[in-house]
């Protein structure tokens, strides 16, 4: 039966925590293998996205496999609603997987038509991978003990955002969330209610990264704030002061897409985005393990 990685929650804590921890283990990131020789996968991204494609086209060709991109302009996208059998049966022929990008998680659910692997590496309800990989980072500098995190989400959300809210079902560790007005949404305390962990939301960033050791960076919203908007959800020195002592930052999103970090935050010791890069690589190789392990 063909493996899916789409969301935390479809995962399990047990598998979860076996990616994790088998991903810290990989002695070097950029290894290389011959896991997936003669396998060849279809990306298909939905919305394009440079610093994803890169990673996870890495992490396929450093494991001897193959990869063909189908971005945004081809228009993939209307066949999977119009002639869903039609597209399903051309890449159940053809190719060995299916690596996905800018669609809702469940969209790619298993089924006659969905019977070849599938990982989901970012939508905007889900992104397990980097949830996954982050906490790694977490975990590296808090010394494997999470109950004492506290974690701080600025700006507009992501699916990062979102898997990291699953991800506290399953890791002991607290969020703190600010999200601008126009992208404030009740369902999304409700997701929270449901998860039954610590998570809070805020209305300010500096009220959202009080006591915090880590803060992300989260969307800018493409385009959708103000001047005066952009000001307040900037990451700065002030807005880091309210946080933990040498807090930890991490981006939410593509570098191209956060809210804007003042040079001095993004360019200090504490700012962890090669880590981020660095785990995410590994966290996709063992995840592309997986989908083929007997």
């Amino acid at each position: 039966m063909a493996r899916f990685i789409t969301t935390l929650k479809d995962l399990g804590k047990d598998l979860t925590w076996t990616l994790l921890q088998q991903a810290r283990g990989i002695p070097e990131a950029k290894g290389i293998d011959d896991y997936l020789e003669d396998k060849t996968f279809v990306m298909l991204f939905a919305k394009s996205n440079l610093a994803e494609r890169l990673c996870v086209t890495a992490a396929v060709r450093q494991m001897s496999g193959h990869v063909v991109y189908m971005g945004p302009e081809e228009k993939w996208e209307e066949s999977v609603s119009q002639f869903p059998a039609a597209l399903m049966g051309s890449i159940r022929y053809y190719m060995d997987g299916v690596i996905v990008h800018g669609m809702h998680a469940s969209t790619w659910q298993p089924g006659p038509e969905v019977d070849f692997p599938v990982m989901n590496v970012g939508s905007k309800d889900a992104h397990p991978a980097h949830a996954i990989a982050d906490i790694a980072c977490m975990m590296r500098y808090c010394h494997d003990d999470l109950r004492k995190v506290r974690v701080a989400w600025i700006g507009a959300p992501t699916g990062t955002l979102f898997s990291l809210m699953e991800a506290t079902m399953f890791f002991p560790f607290a969020m703190q969330i600010s999200l601008p007005e126009m992208y404030r949404n009740p369902s999304y305390e409700a997701l929270a209610n449901d998860y039954m962990s610590d998570i809070t939301f805020h209305e300010t960033p500096e009220q959202a990264v009080k006591g915090c050791q880590f803060v992300y960076a989260g969307n800018s919203g493409r385009g959708m704030l103000s001047l005066e908007q952009i000001n307040k959800w900037s990451l700065t020195r002030q807005i880091m002061s309210h946080a933990e002592d040498n807090a930890h930052v991490l981006l939410g999103t593509s570098p191209m897409r956060t809210i804007p970090i003042e040079s001095e935050v993004l360019g200090s010791k504490n700012a962890l985005i090669l880590l981020q890069s660095e785990n995410r690589l590994r966290v996709y190789k063992r995840m592309l393990h997986w989908l083929y392990e007997l």
